[in-house]
C-alpha cells in the first residue's frame, strides 16, 4: 500500500504534467478582457461577485453556451487565487458559481495609469514563446503516438491505485468495459479477479488490433447503439470526452444492458463544486479546460454526475472512492 507521501507526490507530478493549460486559460481570459469586465461590473453593481451570464452579456458573442464555458475558465483561475468565488444554490437545485476579483487578480486589471501585469503574461504565453524548437524535436524524434502512450501510462498509474482500495469488482461474474480500447485496463482487473469473465467493447477497427488476454473476449460495436449485457459495466475516462447529451445516451444503453441487480462503474475525474486552491482542484480544472479546448468534453461535479444518472434511469448513485482525490470511482445502480 502506497503511503500518503507517495500519493501526494503522484498528484503533484500529474498536475505539473498538465501545467501548460493554466497559461493558455489565463491568456484567453486576458484577451477576452475578463478581469476588467468583472471589475467594472462589480463597481456598477456595488457587489462582491458577478455571474458568468452577466460577464458573457458584455462579450461580442451570441453563443448560448458562453456562460458555462466562461465558468470553466474562471473556476481554474479561482483555483490559482486570481479570482474569488461564491457558490449559491438556485431554486431549481442548480449550483451557480459567482466570481469576484482577488487581491492577486487586481494586478490583471488595468488601472488609471494603464499599468497591469496582463501584457507580461501575454508576451510569455505559449503562443509567443520560442517553442518552435520543441515541435522540431518532436518531429525528428517522435515514434508512435505520444498521446495514446500518455493516456495509457496515466491509466495504468490510476488503475493500480483503484485496485489497491476499491473492492467493487468482488463478486462480479461478467464485466463489460465500454470503450475499453485494446483491453489493457480490463486485463489489469481480470489479473486480480480471474473468476470474472471480461468483455472488452469498442469500435471494430479498435479491437481488431487488440492482443489476446486470458479471460477476456473482444466485442466490436457502437456504444451509442447498444452495449453488451453483464452484471457489471465499467466506463473509465469516457464521460469526460462527451457532452451531457451524448453521455446520457450511453448511460441509457448501459442501464438497458445491465441485469436487474447490476451496477455501472464509472471511473472519471470529479470536480469540486466550488474552486479550491488544492493541487487536486487545480489538476481537475486544468484537465477540464484541456477537454474544452481539444474534445469539447468536460469534467463534472458529483452533483452533475448524479443528475445524469437519474436522467438515464438509474435509481441509485454513490461515489465509492477517490483516487489521489481527483479520480472518482462511482457506482450507479439499476
Amino acid at each position: 500500500m502506497a503511503s500518503k507521501e507517495d500519493d501526494d507526490a503522484c498528484l503533484y507530478a500529474m498536475q505539473v504534467s498538465t501545467s501548460h493549460i493554466f497559461p493558455m486559460v489565463l491568456t484567453a481570459a486576458i484577451e477576452l478582457n475578463l478581469f476588467d469586465i468583472i471589475t467594472s461590473t462589480l463597481r456598477a453593481n456595488r457587489d462582491a461577485y458577478v455571474s458568468t451570464s452577466e460577464i458573457a452579456s458584455q462579450l461580442p458573442t451570441k453563443n448560448p453556451d458562453a456562460p458555462s464555458l466562461l465558468d470553466r475558465m474562471l473556476r481554474l483561475l479561482a483555483t490559482y487565487s486570481l479570482l474569488t468565488c461564491s457558490v449559491r444554490t438556485c431554486e431549481d437545485g442548480r449550483v451557480e458559481r459567482l466570481y469576484g476579483i482577488s487581491p492577486a487578480g487586481k494586478f490583471y486589471v488595468q488601472n488609471e495609469d494603464g499599468g497591469h501585469l496582463a501584457p507580461m503574461s501575454l508576451i510569455n504565453s505559449p503562443g509567443n514563446s520560442a517553442s518552435a524548437g520543441v515541435w522540431l524535436h518532436l518531429a525528428v524524434l517522435e515514434e508512435g503516438n505520444l498521446f495514446e502512450k500518455a493516456m495509457a501510462d496515466l491509466s495504468e498509474i490510476t488503475m493500480k491505485k483503484v485496485l489497491e482500495t476499491y473492492k467493487g469488482f468482488e463478486g462480479v461474474s461478467e464485466l463489460v468495459d465500454v470503450a475499453g480500447g485494446t483491453g489493457a485496463t480490463l486485463n489489469m482487473i481480470i489479473s486480480k479477479y480471474p473468476s470474472i469473465k471480461g468483455i472488452n467493447f469498442d469500435l471494430p477497427h479498435v479491437i481488431q488490433h487488440a492482443p489476446s488476454y486470458p479471460g477476456i473476449g473482444h466485442v466490436g460495436g457502437d456504444m451509442y447503439a447498444s452495449v453488451p449485457k453483464g452484471d457489471a459495466i465499467m466506463m473509465k475516462s469516457i464521460c469526460h470526452n462527451w457532452s451531457d447529451g451524448h453521455c446520457i445516451q450511453i448511460l441509457k444503453n448501459c442501464h438497458e444492458a445491465l441485469q436487474q441487480s447490476g451496477k455501472l462503474i464509472i471511473i472519471d475525474y470529479v470536480m469540486p463544486e466550488a474552486p479550491e486552491s488544492t493541487d487536486a482542484a487545480k489538476f481537475v480544472s486544468t484537465i477540464d479546460n484541456s477537454m474544452l479546448a481539444i474534445f469539447g468534453g468536460k469534467e463534472r461535479t458529483e452533483k452533475e454526475f448524479e443528475a445524469m444518472s437519474k436522467r438515464s434511469g438509474f435509481s441509485g448513485f454513490q461515489v465509492i472512492y477517490r483516487v489521489y482525490n481527483v479520480l472518482g470511482v462511482v457506482e450507479l445502480y439499476k
